[in-house]
């Protein structure tokens, strides 16, 4: 996520999020690692209408490494603006979702858990996770839809923060995300202009 999620790709709030897995010793080696850098701006669901809502905005970046069957992300967040009430989760978040398998996603997360959808090609993907949170917070579910556009460097992400009751959902908060790729190279001398190596 940015998950998945990119997958993730996700709004990280909780309330009292699960602890990192903990290991001894360096990851196993991914198949792939990524990069996404990005930021998430924000619209309040207000009188039944979506109005924007600056003060909601973010900074992003999510670190992912894709196994065979399974990827797994490190999603870090900064919310600048001064006006933030923190009612969506603190200024700085970090959470760590990982998904396994394709059809359906199943997802772990430092958050909470939650399953999803995504193509063979890892192209799109929706997913829905369950934060744990107090039961007074604006939100219970996460409602997340992502589009990996591979070929231009790109990720849409869209995440809906909704409060999923018997009688239907109310939307608190939506976060329409862009993040740009960024995967290993190398340069020819101090990084610049012109010192990219042809790869």
């Amino acid at each position: 996520m940015l998950l998945a999620p990119a997958a993730a790709t996700t709004g990280c709030a909780a309330e009292a999020p699960r602890a990192f897995p903990t290991r001894v010793g360096p990851p196993a080696a991914p198949e792939l690692t990524l990069v996404w850098v990005g930021t998430g701006e924000a619209e309040r669901y207000l009188d039944g209408e979506w109005r924007r809502a600056p003060e909601f905005d973010y900074e992003f970046s999510v670190e992912q490494r894709r196994y065979a069957g399974q990827w797994q992300s490190i999603k870090s967040l900064r919310r600048r603006h001064p006006a933030y009430d923190g009612s969506a989760g603190p200024r700085e978040e970090t959470c760590q979702p990982e998904a396994q398998g394709q059809l359906p996603v199943l997802i772990g997360s430092s958050l909470g858990d939650g399953e999803g959808k995504m193509d063979a090609q890892f192209r799109t993907a929706t997913l829905e996770m369950k934060p744990e949170i107090t039961s007074f917070a604006p939100f219970n579910t996460y409602v997340i839809e992502q589009r990996y556009l591979y070929e231009e460097g790109r990720l849409e992400e869209t995440v809906t923060l909704t409060k999923r009751e018997a009688g239907g959902d109310s939307p608190f908060v939506r976060n329409r995300e862009r993040a740009r790729l960024f995967a290993p190279q190398s340069f020819s001398g101090v990084p610049g202009r012109d010192s990219v190596a042809a790869n």
